[in-house]
């Protein structure tokens, strides 16, 4: 008998949680927005978008995974591997970005990126039970931390320091909403975690969803009231609010936050690989599946060093409209397809 890894709801409420919410903390990457409380005005059109997203991969449940086993199945996996692949880039870029910025060390653009590959790889390989158990106790860690952040910067917290909401662009509100729609790059990934999970999956997303909005609206706003105006000169506002930090003898708390957000980025990544190595099972094959998140994790991590260092292909990678259109594909027209090829066969 076979034994089949299963993760249960709530471990996947935490994977999901953790792996979205890096890229929360660093979307001012290549956010235009000029005032970071459209932030928490976009969080609400996000949310509801992001529930109908949902809805197709939902409904595809846990037996969306035989449709993916012969024919067109077999060719959606392929661009759901490209598009995981994509996602990795995204990812290991805006964490070789942040940490060349912040830390100012040369070393770190190309030793980093590559000490993060292989210890998630490492987690790949042993299986998406040992990534689940890990994000939880990583998520843990992280919401300690942020609790600690937020407690010691309440007293710089200004309500003045808010501008007026007739000052917020429509067209920031829109822009947010596009690059947090385009990195909900986790609701296609429930396509190829579904069959994985015991419990109540359904209630576990929705949710997720609720939290990590209702969060980043929260986060964004807080953000503002101790930044001010200075926020809206720097391309990292959540590290800029975190070195800002500190409690008693604890002078250096950016040095807990970069090291709980690597930490995310760990869980991230090894869900990501593992992710795609189901992909490229179902596209070609186990033989081929094997070898594929070590391989094309190489060539992530070779694109963000480059990317670190040249501009204009960081934005290529960093583009909020691309971005947006292959998750809506991946989120809505694939699974709607799978749906209509396994009730044709039916």
């Amino acid at each position: 008998m076979t034994r089949t890894n299963k993760i249960s709801a709530p471990q996947l409420f935490c994977l999901l949680l953790l792996s979205r919410g890096v890229l929360s903390v660093a979307y001012g990457v290549f956010s235009p927005s000029a005032n970071i409380q459209s932030v928490a005005l976009a969080s609400g059109a996000a949310a509801i978008i992001s529930l109908l997203m949902s809805i197709p991969v939902l409904w595809l449940g846990a037996n969306g995974e035989g449709s993916l086993r012969d024919g067109m199945g077999r060719v959606i996996s392929g661009f759901y591997a490209l598009y995981f692949f994509y996602v990795i880039c995204v990812t290991l870029t805006m964490f070789t970005v942040l940490r060349a910025e912040t830390s100012g060390l040369r070393i770190s653009i190309y030793v980093l990126p590559i000490f993060i590959l292989i210890t998630a790889l490492y987690a790949c390989y042993k299986g998406i039970e040992g990534i689940a158990r890990t994000g939880a106790l990583i998520l843990f860690a992280v919401v300690a931390a942020f609790i600690l952040l937020c407690l010691s910067l309440m007293p710089k917290s200004d309500a003045l320091n808010l501008s007026p909401l007739g000052s917020i662009k429509t067209s920031e509100i829109i822009d947010e909403t596009i690059i947090m729609l385009g990195e909900q790059n986790c609701i296609p990934a429930l396509v190829f975690l579904y069959p994985h999970v015991k419990g109540r999956v359904k209630s576990s997303v929705v949710l997720w969803l609720l939290v990590l909005f209702s969060c980043i609206a929260s986060l964004s706003v807080f953000i503002a009231s101790v930044l001010g105006d200075y926020s809206i000169s720097q391309p990292f506002p959540v590290y800029s609010w975190a070195r800002l930090s500190s409690f008693g003898v604890l002078q250096r708390l950016d040095s807990l936050f970069l090291a709980i957000w690597t930490a995310g980025v760990f869980a991230r990544l090894s869900m990501l690989l593992w992710v795609l190595m189901v992909t490229v099972r179902y596209a070609i094959g186990k033989k081929t599946a094997k070898i594929a998140p070590a391989l094309l994790g190489a060539a992530a991590v070779a694109t963000a060093i480059s990317a670190s260092f040249d501009k204009n292909l960081r934005s290529l990678i960093l583009n909020g409209g691309f971005l947006l259109a292959a998750t809506l594909v991946c989120s809505v027209i694939f699974p709607i397809i799978l749906i209509i090829k396994r009730r044709l066969k039916g």
